[in-house]
C-alpha cells in the first residue's frame, strides 16, 4: 500500500483559527445566541417541548451517545489488534492517531464543562428558568453554580470524528472530504438536537467544533513515520 505523506498542516490552522476567532467575538459581543434560541423557543410554543421528545432526547441524545461510545470501543480494539495482526500493521499509526485525537477532543470538552460553569438555555429566566442571561465569558468569570453546559459535549462526540479527515488524508486521500463532511453532519445533527432541547446555544457547538478540529490538527505528528 502506498501511503500519502501527511505534509504540512499549517493551512489547516490559520484560516479555521481566524474564522473561529471572528465567530467567537460575534457571539460574545452580540445577542446572536439569544436571537437564535428565541426562534427555537417560539417555534416550540414558548417552552422547551422537545426536551424529553422520543426522537430528540432518546434517539439523537441517549442512543446516539451509546452508539458513539460503542464505535470508539471498537476503534480501540482494532488499534490494539493492529499490534498483532500484520494486515492491520500498515494502519497502526493512523489507528493510534484516531484513538488519541478522539479521546483528547472529548475529554478536553468534558473538562471545560467542569470548570466553565455556564448555564443551559433552559435555566435562563428568559426561557422559564431562574437565572439571568449572561454572555459566555461573563458567566465563566462569574463562576456561578457548578453547571455543565459549555462547551457542547454531545456535539463534540460528533465533531471529534473530524480526525478521520486527517486519517484519510494519509491513507485514502480521495475519501478525506467525505470523512470531513460526515463528521460535520454528525456534529451539527447532535448540536441541533441539543439546541431543540434547550441544552445549548449555537456558540457552544462552535466552541466544541473548534476544540475538536485543533486537537485533530495538533495530533497529526502521530501519523508521520519516525525518522531513522
Amino acid at each position: 500500500m502506498t501511503l500519502t505523506p501527511i505534509g504540512s498542516v499549517k493551512g489547516h490552522v490559520w484560516l479555521p483559527l481566524v474564522a473561529f476567532v471572528v465567530l467567537a467575538i460575534v457571539f460574545e459581543s452580540t445577542r446572536v445566541d439569544l436571537w437564535l434560541a428565541d426562534l427555537v423557543y417560539r417555534w416550540e410554543g414558548g417552552a422547551w417541548t422537545l426536551r424529553r421528545d422520543a426522537l430528540v432526547s432518546d434517539v439523537l441524545h441517549r442512543e446516539a451517545n451509546s452508539l458513539i461510545s460503542a464505535f470508539y470501543a471498537v476503534l480501540v480494539i482494532v488499534c490494539v489488534t493492529s499490534l498483532r495482526v500484520a494486515r492491520l500493521s500498515t494502519y497502526r499509526r493512523g489507528l493510534v492517531y484516531l484513538v488519541t485525537a478522539i479521546a483528547i477532543s472529548t475529554l478536553s470538552v468534558a473538562l471545560l464543562k467542569d470548570v466553565t460553569h455556564v448555564n443551559c438555555p433552559w435555566s435562563i429566566d428568559r426561557y422559564g428558568g431562574d437565572v439571568p442571561y449572561l454572555t459566555t465569558w461573563h458567566e465563566i468569570l462569574a463562576h456561578g453554580p457548578a453547571v455543565r453546559c459549555f462547551p457542547s459535549g454531545h456535539a463534540s462526540s460528533g465533531f471529534a470524528l473530524l480526525a478521520f479527515y486527517f486519517f484519510c488524508r494519509r491513507y485514502a486521500p480521495a475519501w478525506r472530504w467525505y470523512a470531513f463532511g460526515l463528521a460535520i453532519a454528525i456534529g451539527v445533527t447532535f448540536g441541533v438536537a441539543q439546541q431543540l432541547r434547550g441544552a445549548h446555544y449555537v456558540s457552544h457547538d462552535v466552541w466544541a467544533l473548534a476544540i475538536c478540529w485543533f486537537v485533530a490538527v495538533a495530533a497529526t505528528p502521530i501519523l508521520r513515520p519516525r525518522q531513522r
